[in-house]
């Protein structure tokens, strides 16, 4: 009997390491990782490469009401990301993310409504438009 309950809680035990190594080995990158900053210039959010832009957003607002719809508001958040509705505007290869899809960040979700150079030399790149 004594045999049994020490089993029991070897097995026991066992069980918990291997849930907590899973917890560890499973919980997402963005509760860990960094998040895109002017200091630092680049991030790393899984394999996506991150980098930042900083300019006048009439046209892509002008734009992207016209293609994704008026409905949307035009902001600046409080950490500077520049917004359309709910999502941070980013630039991307749209060939990888075609117009007005939806990517995750580091910073949060991010509508593509832009483009640039950047594109063609790194299509897994994604340029966030803020006000830095």
């Amino acid at each position: 009997m004594n045999m049994n309950k020490s089993r029991y809680g070897a097995l026991k035990r066992l069980r918990c390491t291997v849930v907590m190594v899973c917890l560890v080995l499973l919980t997402p990158a963005t509760l860990k990782a960094k998040t895109l900053n002017k200091r630092d210039g680049v991030n790393y959010f899984g394999i996506q490469k991150e980098t930042y832009y900083n300019l006048d957003m009439s046209r892509i607002y002008e734009r992207a009401d016209k293609e994704v719809g008026p409905h949307h508001t035009h902001w600046t958040r409080i950490d500077g990301c520049k917004m359309f509705g709910p999502f941070i505007i980013c630039a991307a290869n749209w060939q990888e993310h075609p117009y007005g899809s939806i990517v995750e960040s580091s910073l949060g979700t991010c509508i593509v409504l832009d483009t640039g150079a950047f594109a063609e030399e790194n299509p897994k790149q994604i340029d966030i438009a803020v006000n830095w």
